[in-house]
């Protein structure tokens, strides 16, 4: 049986680049090349422990109802976005003018995000056989959410916590990178530019 504080040991690491420029040891500046290094990190450790395409949810056998799920969670979740925008109960966010940002995002941090912290994360804690679906969806969600807490804003937190549950929750249950990857994809991008998040 896996050993718990190997499991430990595995969120500490992840938890330490986030929170290093949380409490700004590591300048905020630094921050993409801070998570480049935990990400090369996150690679070599994924190929090291020999995971499966099938473990890392790279697989085609579950792609439609996967998909199918991440579009009726994207309904739900970008109707709710343009209710509370067009609400007016939010601060007003000046969203990204680059092009390049949101490109960047759609093809490489929505998807990275998404390996990084879903697929390597449930390989990971699926071979702790002691672990109960809700605290894999748990740990998978807080680790996710604490990746956010470098921007010091308690919006961008308690969305990506929230977000951390759903898509956690979705990916437990149907585990397929690309459809989680799409949606990710996708509701990010729509908060952004509607300035939410």
């Amino acid at each position: 049986m896996p050993n718990p504080a190997k499991l430990a040991l595995f969120f500490f690491i992840y938890s330490l680049p986030p929170t290093l420029i949380t409490v700004r040891i590591i300048p905020y500046e630094y921050r993409y090349e801070s998570m480049l290094i935990l990400i090369i990190a996150v690679l070599f450790f994924a190929l090291k422990k020999g995971f499966s395409l099938h473990e890392l949810g790279i697989r085609q056998d579950n792609i439609k109802p996967a998909l199918l799920l991440q579009l009726a969670i994207g309904l739900i979740v970008i109707t709710f976005i343009i209710m509370i925008v067009n609400s007016g109960q939010i601060r007003n966010l000046a969203p990204p003018q680059s092009p390049w940002f949101y490109i960047m995002y759609l093809f490489l941090s929505g998807p990275v995000q998404e390996f990084i912290y879903r697929s390597v994360v449930f390989a990971k804690m699926d071979r702790h056989t002691y672990l109960l679906p809700w605290q894999k969806i748990a740990l998978a969600s807080l680790n996710f959410a604490w990746l956010h807490a470098i921007y010091l804003d308690w919006i961008i937190l308690s969305v990506s916590l929230l977000m951390g549950i759903v898509w956690s929750g979705s990916y437990y249950y149907k585990p397929n990178y690309w459809a989680i990857s799409l949606g990710h994809a996708i509701i990010g991008f729509t908060a952004i530019w509607l300035g939410l998040i």
